[in-house]
């Protein structure tokens, strides 16, 4: 039994002062607990620090010099451990536009880490996230053009087989030829299918929203914009309240003020905040690679040689203080928007997202100023200490 000393954020506020205990079995046993912080090795004294639901990340790419599409076990766990320093206790595992073989390569890596557990220091790997390859070219941003292509069920279905049903999002575009039966199957199979990297109208996009598609992809990013006589991809998406949109709340893709706008269209159950962070993150500033392209990292933006931004260098941290400066949202609020929201969206509402009894104890420590996460653990076990 370890007892977690601090300001414990629970869904319906923030408990000052106050303790939570962590079971032997990694679940979460009282919330609001007066029981006094001890000097037994297994407590941990956080009072006058943030204890929140360890965040979830639905689209990231890579990390600590690392990305999926690398397609190996190691490369996985490194991301795993990278995002694990910054609070994120969840992720889903983010392929790139690519072949059909070295998405192959990507989703067998990502499975095997996934069905063998999180090792030492490790976020744990909650399944894959296919962004592309049946997207629109000319929406395509960072993606390689060479393997974009029209929605394929039977690709599909091989690597959903392949997977053992570890896929959990894929992004596309609706307006491309097969998309239909796409998405119709993808919803059978439990992916939630997230509309991007679309020119898709306002009206193809309410098709889609008919058809199963949840969700936006970077919302803004990569599709059509917002028109007072078109709305748009965007407009459907934050019209609509079947779909939940992607933020990637780093101050460049989105400008804080598009953010604020966001949050008030969608409201809070509405948005999950991502990273779609790349393998220069937490790393030195200089060029990485991205599908093969090359990504100059400075000034805290990842970006090709033209300006095109190719991902972020965001963590999760960060997207969770940016959201409470730019929206002026509560602390119980940015933790729905970091964790418990994408819990929702994987279906383990009540088991993750959340610090409530039965819950799994996926928790990180904040500093209330400076941000700064000081412990993250999961399933009760300290995977990052400051």
């Amino acid at each position: 039994m370890r007892t977690i000393t601090g300001d414990i954020v629970t869904p319906g506020g923030v408990l000052s002062n106050s303790a939570l205990t962590v079971t032997d079995d990694g679940e979460i046993g009282e919330v609001g607990s007066t029981r006094p912080f001890s000097s037994h090795s297994e407590d941990i004294d956080a009072r006058g620090f943030l204890v929140l639901p360890g965040f979830i990340d639905l689209h990231v790419h890579g990390g600590g010099g690392a990305d999926f599409m690398h397609g190996t076990a190691e490369a996985v766990r490194q991301v795993a451990r990278t995002h694990a320093r910054f609070g994120t206790t969840g992720l889903l595992a983010t392929t790139l536009t690519a072949s059909q073989e070295a998405t192959d390569r990507a989703i067998t890596a990502a499975r095997d880490v996934q069905l063998a557990g999180s090792g030492e220091g490790e976020s744990r790997i909650f399944g894959i996230h296919l962004e592309g390859p049946y997207i629109c070219p000319a929406r395509r941003g960072a993606q390689p053009a060479q393997w974009v292509r029209d929605p394929d069920p039977a690709e599909l279905a091989h690597w959903i087989q392949l997977s053992e049903d570890t896929i959990k999002q894929i992004t596309l575009a609706p307006e491309r030829g097969g998309a239909e039966e796409v998405i119709r199957l993808a919803r059978r199979n439990g992916v939630t299918v997230s509309v991007g990297h679309t020119d898709a109208t306002a009206a193809q996009t309410e098709k889609a929203v008919g058809w199963g598609a949840t969700q936006a992809t970077h919302v803004f990013n990569a599709m059509r914009g917002l028109h007072h006589r078109e709305p748009g991809t965007v407009g459907a998406c934050l019209s609509r309240p079947e779909i939940v949109c992607e933020v990637i709340a780093d101050g460049v893709h989105l400008d804080p003020l598009i953010v604020r706008m966001t949050v008030a269209a969608k409201g809070v159950a509405g948005i999950v905040l991502i990273t779609d962070a790349i393998e220069g993150t937490a790393m030195p500033e200089r060029e990485y690679l991205l599908g093969g392209q090359t990504v100059i990292v400075q000034n805290g933006t990842a970006a090709f040689a033209d300006g095109t931004l190719a991902g972020s260098v965001l963590t999760m941290d960060r997207a969770f203080a940016n959201v409470r400066r730019f929206a002026g949202v509560s602390i119980e609020a940015a933790a729905r928007l970091s964790s418990g929201n994408a819990a929702r969206q994987l279906g383990l509402s009540g088991k993750f997202g959340e610090l409530t009894a039965g819950a799994a104890g996926d928790i990180v420590i904040l500093h209330p100023e400076s941000g700064e996460v000081y412990w993250t653990l999961v399933g009760g076990r300290v995977v990052y200490r400051r």
